[in-house]
């Protein structure tokens, strides 16, 4: 079997936590943290798929409900809704704090949407995505929900909380149903983030390698749209 590497990413403190699966007759996982999103880049030449819990492709100007797979991803989960929040505009990556982005985001349209204090947190995580990504990297670089994924495994069925403990739990046991069993030797090689981090990169992971084998699925259905970079505005789980 050819060696195929696939990984899932997610922001976290400081940085990102990777996981990687190695796919071939004695495949592997690995997990490594890193400062910024060029610099996983960097350590994953050989990855053919990364999944990232990150926004790809941003509006120019607010509208309701924001992206169109972000409203999407609210209808598949419900009762989760809050968990997808829409992503920020591109014009307020480059405020210098909340308030101006606020005023940004408000102005970008005749709908005056603000942005949530959730969204601006992210925000510089997001601005690292969006300064690397082009067309041609959307190929391989692909944008998921990590609750998307895990109610996929779970049958279409509304997980409990995921901070709660049996939430981890029933993620961990979805994680091992599809093939990623060695969970604790995949967390002791990169201890930084928080466990919720650490099940969602894994959940990216594994929604990597269904993409890799034309297993996943995307919203919105049909070609989405693109924003004013040609990027695609999509999710995939």
């Amino acid at each position: 079997m050819e060696r195929t590497q696939v990984a899932g990413m997610d922001g976290c403190k400081g940085g990102w936590l990777v996981v990687t699966w190695t796919l071939a007759e004695d495949e592997s996982f690995e997990a490594f943290f890193a400062a910024t999103f060029r610099q996983a880049l960097e350590r994953l030449r050989d990855a053919t798929i990364l999944a990232v819990d990150m926004p790809i492709g941003l509006l120019d100007a607010q509208q309701p409900g924001g992206r169109s797979c972000d409203q999407a991803a609210r209808r598949l989960l419900t009762g989760q809704t809050s968990s997808v929040f829409s992503a920020p505009i591109r014009g307020v990556l480059s405020a210098e704090n909340y308030q101006e982005a606020l005023a940004l985001s408000r102005s970008s349209s005749e709908h005056e949407i603000g942005l949530s204090q959730q969204s601006w947190n992210i925000a510089p995580r997001i601005r690292e995505v969006d300064d690397v990504m082009t067309p041609e990297l959307q190929r391989c670089i692909r944008e998921i929900h990590p609750e998307l994924c895990f109610r996929y495994l779970n049958a279409g069925v509304r997980l409990p909380k995921k901070k709660s403990a049996e939430g981890r739990e029933v993620r961990r046991g979805l994680l091992r149903s599809a093939r990623i069993t060695s969970l604790e030797e995949i967390r002791a090689s990169a201890r930084q983030g928080a466990t919720d981090d650490f099940l969602d990169a894994c959940a990216a992971c594994e929604c990597a390698r269904r993409i890799l084998e034309g297993r996943a699925r995307r919203v919105p259905e049909g070609e989405p749209p693109r924003d004013s970079k040609g990027l695609r505005m999509e999710m995939w789980y």
